[in-house]
């Protein structure tokens, strides 16, 4: 245990630590005014916030929990810069979207949010994927590694999905924003007309289509009605969109500059010397 600690406060700088514990600081004044209700943000309590930013909290410890692996697997060869891109997005995400209600305030927010979440999470991936790589001590192919990284990207935009999903599930939260009457009820309490209108999909974007049927409930009357009963799919749809966004760009960075793969950072040349040196 000793160990660890050592290595959790040595082998990152030490204005990581500072800037880290800064961000982790406002959370808990976040999850201890969500509690008590002190009047910062929350005049009475608010136990869904609690377990949202509770949640977030833990994710700014993932380069702490990845330290805790043996060099057998590959988190243990996570480098602590890794955590510095991930802990300012769940901060963004948590305390500024959430807790601060920049969601409800600032109509673009969720969108970049999720933009930069898709860039990030090809960035995660090729460090993932790195790691993988320094633990095997096996050349990769720079293309194969920035596939994997943009593979990752979806699986992280999944990953949220589904926490939202569940989160909303458990606590009875409205992180997937799955109602078109809690949106109604959020713009009119924000003064924001925009929040019950996702960006891209408008009813003006599509034609109702009526179904004949025996059953007249199962018909449409207008544009309208289409687009508020399909307000959820087409929420986490463009969530999804805008992943996808940030991956794109993400994944054009890496190939014009892959710098686990280039100059003297060149994993694939570092672990070729490594293997000719035992050789020798």
């Amino acid at each position: 245990m000793k160990e660890y600690f050592h290595r959790i406060t040595h082998d990152c700088k030490k204005w990581e630590l500072v800037y880290w514990w800064i961000l982790r600081a406002f959370m808990i004044v976040a999850m201890l005014d969500s509690a008590l209700g002190l009047g910062i943000e929350r005049d009475e309590p608010d136990i869904q916030q609690v377990l949202q930013t509770l949640s977030n909290f833990v994710g700014m410890f993932a380069w702490e929990i990845c330290q805790m692996f043996s060099k057998k697997h590959w988190p243990r060869y996570i480098p602590s810069h890794f955590q510095n891109g991930l802990i300012i997005i769940l901060f963004l995400a948590s305390f500024g979207g959430a807790y601060v209600n920049f969601y409800y305030s600032i109509n673009s927010y969720d969108y970049i949010m999720h933009a930069v979440l898709g860039f990030y999470a090809v960035i995660m991936g090729y460090e993932v994927a790195t790691a993988m790589q320094k633990r095997d001590k096996s050349q990769a192919n720079v293309a194969t590694m920035l596939l994997c990284a943009f593979g990752f990207s979806f699986i992280v935009g999944t990953g949220w999905e589904l926490f939202e999903f569940t989160f909303d599930q458990v606590a009875g939260g409205d992180s997937q924003h799955w109602s078109q009457s809690l949106a109604i009820w959020a713009a009119d309490k924000y003064n924001n007309p925009g929040l019950a209108h996702p960006w891209i999909f408008q009813p003006s974007s599509y034609a109702p289509r009526l179904v004949e049927s025996v059953d007249q409930s199962h018909l449409y009357d207008s544009v309208s009605d289409v687009y508020n009963a399909r307000y959820a799919v087409i929420d986490t749809m463009e969530d999804i969109i805008f992943n996808t966004i940030g991956a794109i760009i993400a994944y054009i960075f890496l190939k014009i500059k892959p710098y686990w793969h280039i100059g003297k950072n060149d994993t694939n040349a570092m672990i070729k010397a490594q293997s000719e040196a035992e050789k020798e």
